[in-house]
């Protein structure tokens, strides 16, 4: 609960309501796209969001690079007023009754993009607005529990302004919250460096060359770092046994369960997040502990919740495991936030963040594909327990890891 006293500090309060703020405003834009989306292609739809995801995964690390580059409050405010236009134009080509699936997908991957610029943007940012390790550790923990709440709330959000609002200006709602974004942001001036500061830092970027130069820099750093170089290398690893099992088999197994339906899978989601949540109450003050056997710790707890759920076949049960296996998750996620932030360079915090988003996103991503086979040829349960046995698996050969090089 450490993390609700970063509210105190009014700074930080107006960052954290542009950012609530425009996560509310991101439920509605996907619930928009969603159903526009899936009007006009059916089954097919699914190609908007996996070229969004592709253009997120390849726009990482150059967009963690350009954050790093260039003014972060100068950045963020910029992005946020170009994706509030992006959006804008998505409702005025609905409104007009033009709109084309080639221009969502052009304006989707658009957002994707600018996204991918300023969340390294935001995070490497965090360190200059707050005053020591403690506050930085909470500050992570509030934005994180930002997001993990409108996904949670988002739905039950849109149902009720599906009631005043045209689904169209779901769009319009986005725009304003991205304006509102920039507006929080364009509040906190005097809490960023001076712009001559910035400047030096942005020459010190133009000498170093192309911006692959930097790419093969962040990958530098990461070999130096040891300890990081392993987490994130498990943490992808378990991400393919987790996309695998969340995304692909729980879905298949709730589909073979008599009497569940659709609306049953949306409700173990929702204990999914709901455990997430209740996790960062409980567990996120950890985080500062830097204590990376928290994080493989809290691997071989997911793959204990997913491996009661492939011992089962009733729904009950089901969301109990996916309580479990959500509730160790946030406090991993900090603690390698933590050390992003604060084992490098100011200058190397926006790639180092996106070299961790993009093995992580790598490692959901493979899942996804091999899922297909692996569930095809083993029974569904039989997949989710080897999935959830892998996970363990990782989680125990690193805790191992761990505690030689903390002896040695």
């Amino acid at each position: 609960m450490n993390f609700l006293k970063v509210l105190r500090t009014p700074h930080l309060a107006i960052l954290w309501s542009g950012q609530m703020l425009s996560a509310i405003g991101d439920q509605c834009f996907s619930v928009a796209i969603i159903w526009i989306t899936t009007h006009l292609l059916g089954s097919m739809a699914g190609i908007v969001a996996a070229l969004g995801s592709l253009v997120a995964l390849l726009a990482g690390l150059p967009g963690g690079v350009l954050a790093d580059r260039w003014p972060r409050r100068e950045t963020m405010i910029y992005t946020d007023l170009l994706r509030a236009l992006l959006t804008c134009t998505f409702t005025l080509l609905a409104i007009s009754g033009t709109l084309q699936i080639w221009q969502l997908i052009l304006l989707s991957m658009g957002l994707e993009a600018l996204g991918a610029i300023f969340e390294p943007a935001l995070i490497a940012s965090l360190p200059q607005l707050t005053r020591d390790g403690q506050q930085l550790s909470s500050t992570n923990a509030l934005m994180d529990g930002t997001l993990r709440m409108a996904r949670i709330l988002g739905p039950g959000l849109t149902g009720l302004l599906l009631m005043i609002l045209p689904l169209t200006h779901f769009f319009t709602l986005d725009a304003i919250s991205f304006a509102l974004s920039a507006l929080s942001i364009l509040l906190l001036a005097r809490r960023f460096p001076t712009r001559s500061s910035m400047l030096k830092n942005v020459q010190a970027g133009e000498e170093r060359g192309h911006i692959f130069e930097d790419i093969l820099i962040a990958f530098h750093h990461l070999r130096e770092h040891r300890a990081l170089t392993w987490a994130l290398g498990s943490l992808g690893l378990v991400n393919m046994a987790w996309s695998a099992t969340f995304f692909i088999g729980i879905p298949l197994l709730v589909a073979r369960i008599p009497g569940a339906n659709a609306g049953t899978y949306g409700l173990i989601v929702a204990v999914y997040g709901v455990g997430s949540v209740l996790g960062l109450f409980l567990t996120g003050s950890f985080a500062s502990s830097r204590n990376l056997s928290l994080l493989y710790g809290g691997q071989v707890v997911l793959g204990l919740g997913f491996l009661l759920i492939g011992f089962t076949s009733t729904p009950i049960l089901i969301m109990i495991g996916a309580a479990i296996a959500a509730f160790c998750d946030p406090v991993g996620d900090l603690i390698l936030l933590i050390i992003i932030q604060t084992d490098f360079p100011i200058e190397h915090v926006g790639k180092m963040y996106s070299l961790r988003r993009l093995i992580a996103g790598t490692g959901q991503m493979l899942g996804s594909a091999l899922a297909a086979p692996l569930f095809a040829s083993l029974h569904i349960a039989t997949g989710i327990i080897l999935c959830s046995l892998a996970m363990i698996l990782i989680g125990s050969i690193s805790l191992l890891h761990e505690r030689i090089v903390r002896r040695s």
